[in-house]
């Protein structure tokens, strides 16, 4: 286990406690209390993270640490969020997009990226955040602004979008969770599928 990796790994981890410990402090009503499966998940997305940056910038620039640093913790903790509480933290977006907007800045973008984070951007907030809400929506923004980073366009954010899509139907399929229209019987948080569905593109 290489030090990059553990290093990586806890200082995701100690941040990741950190920002929940604030959320439970500020949503007293809600809580959040630390158990087995909050402590797996929290292992999973700092795992993810960790060995995202051991691979692609062992030795890169602090910038690059900082920014996908905060797209692991930023993902860890609305997984989370989403599966407790159903509710992804408008205060999460901040940090996330101004880590997002560096790393577009870092990488020159390809030609028309730009024009396909603005297009996507008024089709989560217009047309699918009326079908999965608003702050699904701003993961999905987000998580374009990563892969456009990472030299993605339009396409990329589309693909990224029908992913998440067909990892929820498959999982929920075996669930036996999908009505004979195609809709879900009972809702069920749909940032894990954003998360995990974010980690083929990138």
């Amino acid at each position: 286990m290489s030090v990059v990796w553990m290093a990586a790994f806890s200082l995701q981890w100690a941040l990741s406690v950190g920002v929940l410990k604030m959320i439970a402090w500020l949503d007293r009503e809600k809580g959040f209390r630390m158990d087995g499966a909050t402590a797996g998940i929290l292992a999973a997305g700092c795992c993810a993270g960790a060995g995202f940056l051991s691979r692609n910038c062992p030795q890169g620039p602090p910038l690059l640490w900082f920014v996908y640093s905060v797209l692991a913790i930023y993902l860890t903790v609305c997984v989370l969020t989403d599966l407790r509480s159903c509710i992804v933290y408008d205060f999460l977006q901040l940090p996330a997009v101004l880590a997002g907007a560096l790393l577009c800045l870092y990488h020159p973008l390809p030609a028309g990226s730009g024009a396909g984070l603005v297009l996507f951007a008024l089709l989560q907030y217009l047309l699918f955040g009326r079908l999965y809400g608003i702050g699904d929506a701003m993961v999905f923004q987000i998580c374009s602004l990563y892969l456009a980073g990472r030299g993605g366009d339009f396409r990329t954010f589309l693909m990224h979008m029908a992913l998440a899509f067909v990892l929820l139907g498959v999982v929920q399929l075996f669930r036996r969770n999908i009505n004979k229209r195609g809709n879900l019987k009972t809702p069920v948080p749909f940032v894990p599928y954003i998360a995990c569905s974010l980690l083929w593109f990138l």
